[in-house]
């Protein structure tokens, strides 16, 4: 019996549209589907009417079904890892899984399309020749400060992600401990409630309700010396 192939899909990280013709087909090829949320896959799924039995990984849960999973593509079955939205394995689950298909020489083929990170480098309008992934800053105040005070003099944009609820919050540590950094915030991207904000933290938060929420990604410009500084 042939083996299986784990297939690492991009799914679109707001606007449906953006699913590629290539993903479409191998989700509807695959004998199940690998998701992060039961909720957000199924309304995914739905909308483009794929019916496929879901398996739900996590970090609770992500090595208990390993094995499993890995039986069926040593049998043969096609399988499909996708996220919420977006790229897979950016801060999401499924790591331990890739791993020991490398390890197992399991075929992996990978199918590319919308990615938060890349659309908001780009529309930051930075210098991204160099980039940093810093992924997801600690939810614990004093850490995270910690954290940031460490990316200070970083010289390299910077990308962060947050959860939808903790936007003023680390934009508010932004302002405490780089003031002066230029940043760019995308909001709900590629979507019709999209919004891109510019400035400083204190800038962005002038421009910003109280209780908004929304899918962000921060990008962070890289530090410039001034000429007076000491360390030129």
């Amino acid at each position: 019996m042939s083996q299986g192939v784990l297939n690492i899909v991009t799914t679109p990280i707001g606007n449906y549209a953006d699913l590629t013709l290539r993903a479409l087909r191998i989700l509807n090829e695959s004998d199940y589907i690998i998701c992060e949320e039961y909720k957000e896959a199924n309304k995914f799924l739905k909308f483009f009417e794929i019916d496929k039995e879901l398996f739900r990984i996590n970090e609770h849960n992500e090595e208990e079904f390993d094995n499993e999973i890995i039986n069926h593509l040593l049998s043969g079955k096609k399988i499909s890892l996708i996220s919420d939205g977006g790229t897979p394995l950016f801060a999401d689950p499924g790591y331990s899984l890739l791993k020991q298909c490398i390890e197992l020489n399991i075929k992996i083929d990978f199918i590319g399309g919308a990615n938060s990170v890349i659309a908001a480098i780009v529309l930051s309008g930075f210098n991204i020749s160099r980039f940093r992934f810093a992924g997801f800053l600690s939810p614990k105040n004093d850490i995270r400060k910690n954290e940031i005070h460490k990316l200070k003099s970083e010289d390299n944009v910077i990308v962060i992600l947050e959860a939808p609820y903790r936007l003023r919050q680390i934009l508010e540590d932004f302002n405490l401990i780089i003031p002066e950094r230029n940043i760019f915030v995308g909001c709900d991207l590629t979507t019709g409630n999209e919004m891109q904000f510019r400035g400083t933290a204190s800038e962005i938060l002038n421009q910003i309700e109280e209780n908004y929420k929304a899918e962000f990604v921060i990008v962070l410009d890289k530090f410039y010396f001034k000429k007076n500084d000491n360390n030129i």
